[in-house]
């Protein structure tokens, strides 16, 4: 009877002891080999569903059959741009925040969308189509990163939108897309010396590059997959809330910025264009130049105070405004970019829950301002 608990004891002990050495060797190797990264160019997107029309992002993920994805392989390879270019096809990228993506308002209402529906045609013939590359946060590093990773699928103009909250050189790296991408962030930094005050942040550790680390992110690929059929079938990408809390239009009496950080001033009460991340927007126009590609960067619209001295909106005093649209007119005079200011050009009662989200009507008629600069664009560089 000993015996046999003996043999027993073993025979459990040889099991557990198998089990630890194959969970081990199988870590090891999922650590050398990093099968996600191939996992994400893998999609069920236009295949066996259409492509999506925007980048994933949800706060309510089963409502709206989607989530938030920050690999950006995956991101683009669900996106319709990854669609086959046909020869007549003029490719044109709109990146940019929460704004070009549209919150608060469905696919057929964003900015991209409402340019579409104008069938805008070049000199030569060829038919414009506008991909809508904007994802949620006030990034220009977020965004670089995006057109970067958009480059392969050969766009012929890329249409940046961006704010001054955009552009703090403190508020660049505190998102989950930017961290995903760390590698290649450290390699940017690293290459342009960027200005960046979190720099440098905690890389990823050995633990989550591991299954045990990864399995987060591998269990939302495949929800992210089993969501297209919902997407397919509903066109629901965006859970719109019933009630929506309006902008402020009360604002405060005072001068100072709404920064996550601190914001770093070579002058006190003046932002100059070295007080901004447009080292970042220079990469970004230069890495597209480089392969023949043209940038219109757009000012894009705000809320502005009718009522207020000392306030444009929630986020920007005057003096902070007025002295970035300087700056940021000087720099794209010096360097040469295309630019356009047009942080004036919607009314201020077509804004919604932030100085930034237009409504539908809004959406579409700034789109519609953006045709002319972009056929002009397009004929420019044939």
């Amino acid at each position: 009877m000993e015996i046999q608990q003996s043999n027993g004891a073993k025979l459990v002990r040889n099991v557990l002891l198998k089990a630890t050495l194959l969970f081990i060797l199988f870590n090891a190797i999922y650590y050398v080999v990093q099968p996600l990264k191939g996992l994400n160019r893998l999609t069920v997107y236009n295949t066996l569903v259409p492509g999506r029309v925007r980048l994933p992002f949800s706060e309510y993920p089963a409502d709206s059959y989607n989530l938030i994805m920050p690999d950006l392989d995956q991101m683009l390879a669900s996106h319709e741009i990854a669609r086959p270019k046909a020869d007549d096809e003029y490719r044109v990228i709109m990146i940019g925040d929460s704004s070009v993506w549209g919150y608060l308002l469905d696919p057929t209402q964003t900015q991209a969308a409402c340019l579409n529906r104008l069938n805008p045609t070049t000199s030569d013939g060829r038919k414009v189509r506008v991909y809508n590359l904007g994802y949620p946060t006030l990034s220009v590093m977020k965004d670089l990163l995006i057109l970067r990773h958009a480059l392969p699928y050969k766009p012929d103009l890329i249409v940046w939108s961006t704010t001054l909250a955009s552009l703090y050189p403190s508020d660049q790296l505190d998102f989950e897309v930017v961290h995903a991408d760390y590698d290649e962030v450290a390699a940017l930094v690293d290459q342009y010396k960027f200005k960046l005050y979190q720099w440098p942040v905690s890389p990823p550790t050995w633990v989550d590059r591991t299954l045990i680390g990864q399995r987060r992110a591998l269990a939302d690929w495949l929800r992210y997959q089993l969501y297209g059929l919902g997407w397919a079938a509903t066109g629901i990408d965006h859970q719109i809330p019933k009630f929506v809390t309006p902008h402020a239009d009360t604002l405060q009496p005072d001068d100072g910025l709404l920064t996550v950080n601190l914001m770093h001033l070579t002058t006190p009460g003046k932002i100059s264009a070295e007080d901004l991340s447009l080292d970042i927007v220079k990469a970004g126009i230069q890495t597209a130049h480089d392969q023949g590609i043209l940038t219109l960067l757009i000012n894009e619209p705000t809320y502005h105070s009718t009522t207020s001295e000392i306030r444009v909106n929630s986020y920007y005093p005057k003096w902070a405004y007025n002295s970035y649209r300087d700056a940021l007119r000087d720099t794209a005079t010096r360097e040469g970019w295309h630019y356009a200011d047009l942080w004036d050009s919607v009314p201020v009662d077509q804004f919604t829950d932030t100085d930034f989200h237009l409504t539908p009507a809004a959406s579409c008629t700034f789109a519609a301002t953006l045709r002319d600069p972009l056929l002009a664009l397009a004929t420019s560089s044939r």
